[in-house]
């Protein structure tokens, strides 16, 4: 059987890091100070040993002793208390965050990548400083997009990192031309005040 995540669980409870994930993964619970409780699926061999076997065996990685469990075939609870779907949902949210940084951040090592983000860095500079940030946004962004379709027609690998990586150059490169042309409108209108 393997554990599956489901909607009223709370909390994943890590592998313990002298396991392999061959013999232990992450566990979705439902906690409520008291219990855990965990959902698992079994394959279609084993539904087959269970229809026909009629026994369903438990096992605990623990030498000594066997803590309190239990074992249903049915939902054993209508639905999590609000606190705890709310604090399931920021611990989903957050393990997503630190995910999605730590592909970023992964992916910000290779060469290309860096060479994406430059490009959105100074087109949206450029663009952004001519005709405003939110144009040089748009337009470093679109580079990236066309370049992607340009991949996608026979002319290079399409990755979405690469069209992530022209974006966040983008958003870069026009927010410094904000800082730029904020700027030389504040010396602006100072060299006018002071004429």
């Amino acid at each position: 059987m393997k554990p599956i995540d489901f909607p009223q669980s709370t909390k994943v409870l890590q592998k313990p890091s002298t396991m392999s994930d061959n013999e232990c993964s992450s566990l979705h619970v439902w906690n409520d100070g008291k219990q855990c409780v965990s959902c698992w699926k079994p394959t279609f061999k084993e539904r087959m040993n269970i229809l026909f076997g009629g026994k369903v065996w438990l096992g605990v990685l623990s030498g000594k002793t066997q803590p309190p469990v239990f074992v249903s075939g049915e939902m054993v609870f209508e639905k999590a208390p609000l606190k705890a779907r709310i604090l399931a949902f920021w611990g989903k949210a957050k393990e997503s965050i630190i995910q999605t940084w730590e592909n970023l951040a992964e992916a910000a090592k290779q060469p290309d990548k860096r060479k994406h983000f430059y490009v959105g860095f100074v087109i949206a500079l450029v663009v952004g400083v001519l005709f405003g940030a939110l144009v040089g946004f748009v337009a470093g962004s679109l580079a990236g997009a066309i370049k992607e379709w340009w991949d996608s027609k026979g002319h290079g690998t399409v990755e979405l990192m690469d069209f992530i990586f022209t974006m966040i150059g983008a958003l870069c490169g026009a927010l410094v031309a904000l800082i730029v042309c904020v700027l030389f409108n504040i010396h602006s209108v100072l060299s006018w005040l002071l004429k």
